[in-house]
């Protein structure tokens, strides 16, 4: 059993403070003032997220430049020993330049392509359709 509901004291207090709270009456310059607190709190909670964001962004930006970086220093490596094993076989120095050079070419040709095909795919008129319906999607 809980001792606190057994005490008499307890059961008076608790009375008083329902009692001081009714005949508490609250100002609108109090609520006010209380409303300004929470909404400070929360907008400076928002600001402390949005920064921890952009520091962990500018991060996730310099290891982004360092993977690139090092995906750029193999590929050139790539080429060079390609290059190597040609020359040793007896292919000609522009032999193996031209078919480095037309390689390269090829992965950009790619990439591009890649990038195309992201960019068309990226469409965001789906989520603007159902947040802002036209006329036309009511008569479907």
């Amino acid at each position: 059993m809980n001792s606190s509901h057994a005490d008499p004291t307890f059961a008076s207090r608790q009375a008083e403070d329902h009692t001081s709270i009714k005949d508490d009456d609250v100002s609108v310059a109090e609520l006010s003032n209380t409303h300004q607190r929470w909404l400070k709190s929360v907008i400076g909670l928002g600001a402390l997220e949005a920064k921890i964001w952009v520091a962990s962004g500018a991060q996730l930006l310099a290891l982004m430049c360092g993977v690139v970086f090092l995906l750029v220093t193999c590929w050139l490596l790539i080429i060079a020993t390609g290059a190597v094993f040609a020359w040793q076989s007896g292919i000609s120095l522009i032999a193996i330049f031209l078919s480095a050079i037309g390689l390269t070419v090829v992965g950009i040709l790619v990439l591009i392509w890649q990038v195309k095909r992201t960019l068309k795919h990226m469409n965001f008129t789906r989520t603007l359709d159902a947040a802002i319906p036209t006329d036309d999607d009511e008569d479907d």
